[in-house]
């Protein structure tokens, strides 16, 4: 049984939930993260270029912490913890008309629980150059840069240090 949970903004009382992505939802994670990818203006055509070329293979899902994010029952977002030997925020995507709610406050909330209860000390984030400054503001630290293939293009690399954190998920 998938594992789920919530948590509730207490400013707007919001809820969001959050369930382990399974195989099944690929297509929906490839999905979600080129239409949060298009709300920074990217055109259609690369795009369509990045669709055609992510996949997201079962052994990444369920070997991975992979977790859909709902607002009540529908999907506004994805993200994806690696744990190896270098732990990395691998996704964080929200869906465009979830942008600039206050949400991705609480994802980041979130992932930091994740990252408590895997005994992940710091993480790895190659940001999108979009996403940059929220991570900063998180209190992540650049601490340089690496080439993206798909994107061609350089995307900074930033490394953040999780406080532990005496609750629970």
């Amino acid at each position: 049984m998938p594992s789920y949970s919530r948590i509730v903004d207490p400013l707007y009382r919001n809820m969001l939930n959050f369930i382990d992505a399974e195989a099944k939802h690929a297509d929906l994670l490839r999905d979600t993260l080129i239409a949060s990818k298009g709300y920074w203006g990217y055109s259609q055509e690369q795009l369509e270029i990045w669709r055609s070329n992510l996949r997201f293979e079962e052994e990444y899902i369920t070997c991975n912490t992979v977790k859909l994010i709902l607002e009540d029952k529908e999907v506004i977002g994805f993200f994806a913890i690696v744990k190896g030997d270098a732990d990395e925020l691998d996704h964080l995507w929200l869906l465009p008309k979830a942008i600039g709610k206050g949400y991705g406050n609480l994802v980041f909330e979130r992932i930091l629980l994740e990252c408590n209860a895997l005994e992940i000390s710091s993480f790895y984030i190659m940001s999108d150059p979009d996403a940059e400054g929220f991570y900063l503001k998180k209190g992540a630290l650049k601490i340089g840069e690496v080439y993206s293939e798909p994107q061609k293009r350089m995307l900074p690399k930033l490394k953040f240090t999780v406080v532990p954190l005496s609750g629970t998920l």
